[in-house]
C-alpha cells in the first residue's frame, strides 16, 4: 500500500470519528476567544469547559443517529470501500505480514481463507466452456 492510500485511508478513519471531529469543532469554537486581546482568559477557559463536553456528546449523537439510520456501523470494513491502487486482498495480506502488522498465524488463517474463497480457474474455465461441461 501507497504513502498517499495510507495517508488518505488515515484521514478516511479521523473523519468517521466522532470523538476527533468533535475535537475539531470544540477547537474551531473555543481557540478565537484564547486569541481575542479583550476577552479574559478565565471566560476563554470557562468556554472551553463548558462547550468541549457538549460539542463532544452532540457529535457522537449525531454520529449514531446517522450510522441507526443508514445502518452502517461507521468502521472501515463497509461495503462500497474500494480496494485502493487496484490490490487485491492477497497482495494486501502479504504486505502486513512482511510489515510485521500480523504474525504468522494470523498470516496463514487468513490465508488459507483467502484461498478457499477464491475461484480457481480451471474451475471458471469449465463453467465458461460449454463443450467442456457436456464431457
Amino acid at each position: 500500500m501507497s504513502l498517499e492510500s495510507r495517508i488518505e485511508a488515515g484521514g478516511r478513519r479521523a473523519l468517521r470519528s466522532p470523538l476527533w471531529v468533535g475535537l475539531l469543532i470544540t477547537a474551531f469554537l473555543v481557540v478565537p476567544t484564547f486569541l481575542v486581546p479583550g476577552i479574559p482568559l478565565w471566560i476563554a477557559l470557562v468556554s472551553l469547559v463548558t462547550l468541549a463536553p457538549l460539542v463532544l456528546l452532540g457529535t457522537y449523537a449525531v454520529y449514531h443517529l446517522y450510522w441507526w439510520v443508514t445502518g452502517s456501523n461507521g468502521e472501515a470494513g463497509d461495503a462500497g470501500v474500494v480496494e485502493p491502487d487496484g490490490e487485491s486482498p492477497l497482495e494486501r495480506l502479504r504486505y502486513r505480514y512482511a510489515t510485521g502488522e500480523i504474525d504468522e498465524a494470523t498470516f496463514e488463517r487468513t490465508l488459507e481463507r483467502l484461498l478457499e474463497t477464491e475461484p480457481r480457474k480451471g474451475r471458471t474455465a469449465a463453467y465458461n466452456d460449454p463443450d467442456l461441461l457436456r464431457e
